[in-house]
């Protein structure tokens, strides 16, 4: 396994899934059920993002043979979303591409557990295109593996910051969350920049070949 691919992999989708950013809202959807059933919640919410992360990391290609759509394009467009998001993050601020008000009002607990905390918090539009665009960059199956061990890395390390989200709060205070945010949230600008040129200079030297 390609070690470097590995971190590039992990911390791509670890910025960009923001298990740190989430817990704010996290607390503030279940704050009122126990520790046993918060648990069992992010168990749900775990499982639930990890299969819809892993369904666009093996048909993600075939999705875009049927509607006619290039990487290079994807790219583009996914890069731009990306640094939406990251700019979102960078004024602390809860990105609009994950959430909306109807998904943070969802009181039930098997609602709370897929929607909005496993889709679209933790397998949002970012992850899913990120997710995509790793699977683009693999060169052959032990890239392809290392990208499915980034996803489930990504997932399981989410899980455990979100079990300890009631020590987080009470140690970081809702300010260090944010200033950690905009940090990621400069990383993903960084990220999202590069993905937007490598799709850019793959479109115009499709169009001048």
């Amino acid at each position: 396994m390609d070690l470097n691919f590995f971190i590039y992999s992990f911390t791509s989708l670890f910025i960009i899934v923001d298990p740190i950013g989430l817990i704010p809202v996290f607390h503030l959807l279940t704050y009122y059920y126990s520790k046993d059933e918060q648990i069992e919640i992010i168990k749900s919410a775990i499982i639930t993002a990890t299969i819809t992360l892993l369904i666009f990391a093996f048909f993600g290609t075939y999705i875009f043979d049927y509607f006619g759509i290039t990487l290079d394009s994807f790219k583009v467009a996914g890069g731009l979303l990306l640094f939406k998001i990251a700019w979102d993050m960078l004024h602390a601020e809860m990105s609009k591409t994950k959430h909306s008000p109807r998904e943070e009002v969802d009181i039930r607990m098997g609602g709370v557990a897929v929607v909005p905390l496993a889709i679209p918090l933790l397998a949002g539009p970012g992850a899913i295109t990120t997710t995509i665009i790793l699977m683009g960059k693999a060169q052959n199956l032990t890239d392809k593996t290392t990208v499915i061990l980034s996803i489930i890395s990504t997932m399981i390390i989410s899980g455990l910051i979100l079990s300890a989200s009631d020590i987080v709060v009470k140690k970081l205070k809702v300010s260090g969350i944010n200033a950690i945010v905009r940090i990621m949230g400069l990383i993903l600008a960084a990220i999202s920049v590069q993905i937007i040129f490598s799709g850019a200079y793959g479109l115009i030297k499709a169009i001048t070949a």
